[in-house]
């Protein structure tokens, strides 16, 4: 998927265009594509039709995971505090030509839950910090429905094994270390898939049980971006 991102370099230059910016100054999270990110994506697009499923993308960023999921058939939503961040996820969710357009939502997530329920919740590199966690959990369990599936990607950060382990204490999970290369970066990603149900978690585990080697079958190019100061 070709997708079009905040140009970094000009952002840092001149700090133009999004609320509370600083020349010079470092910018935020989400205008990066991290490697957690394209490694669920991967996942995503490995599993293949997800068509009757909806799936929420929990603190979106730029909704790589949410942009797969949608073009493997699911209904997304996203879900960000930052309104950039949504602006530049749904255009381009909606330019892959998605038969649905996935929705929106601009809500403090660490504060609120997203309303509605969803068969699979897609937490990209999410659980960095510890203060958020409980926030994480609750959605979990208020936000997946029966059967529903939690996935999680991190790059093996510390903070997030406690979140990690909470998943493996109240739910079936399978997990793996996938090495991802994306651009010029490659780094050990630990992706887990949850359920409490073993029925909806065998084809995760099946994919997760699979080669370490983070390719992309029948997609060779899955995230390919072009900077941009803003989505046209």
């Amino acid at each position: 998927m070709s997708l079009v991102i905040p140009d970094v370099s000009a952002w840092m230059r001149a700090g133009e265009w999004a609320a509370n910016t600083v020349p010079n100054g470092e910018p935020p999270y989400w205008v990066q594509i991290w490697p957690a990110s394209v490694a669920m994506a991967r996942l995503l697009w490995r599993r293949g039709n997800l068509a009757g499923k909806a799936a929420l993308d929990l603190g979106c960023g730029l909704g790589v995971p949410g942009i797969a999921a949608a073009r493997a058939g699911a209904a997304v939503t996203f879900a960000d505090v930052k309104p950039d961040a949504l602006a530049f996820a749904s255009w381009n969710a909606a330019r892959q030509g998605n038969a649905t357009v996935p929705a929106v939502v601009e809500l403090d997530w660490s504060r609120s839950v997203v309303p509605g329920t969803f068969d699979l919740l897609l937490l990209a590199d999410v659980s960095y910090r510890p203060v958020h966690h409980s926030a994480l959990q609750r959605h979990c369990l208020q936000a997946l429905r029966p059967g529903g599936v939690v996935l999680h990607a991190d790059p093996l950060r510390r903070e997030s094994t406690p979140f990690c382990q909470w998943l493996r204490q109240n739910m079936a999970t399978a997990d793996c270390v996938r090495r991802t290369s994306f651009l010029d970066r490659s780094l050990d990603v630990r992706l887990i898939a949850a359920s409490p149900s073993a029925e909806s978690l065998a084809p995760w585990r099946r994919l997760l049980d699979a080669s370490p080697v983070d390719t992309s079958p029948g997609d060779p190019n899955p995230v390919s971006p072009s900077p941009s100061m803003r989505p046209e």
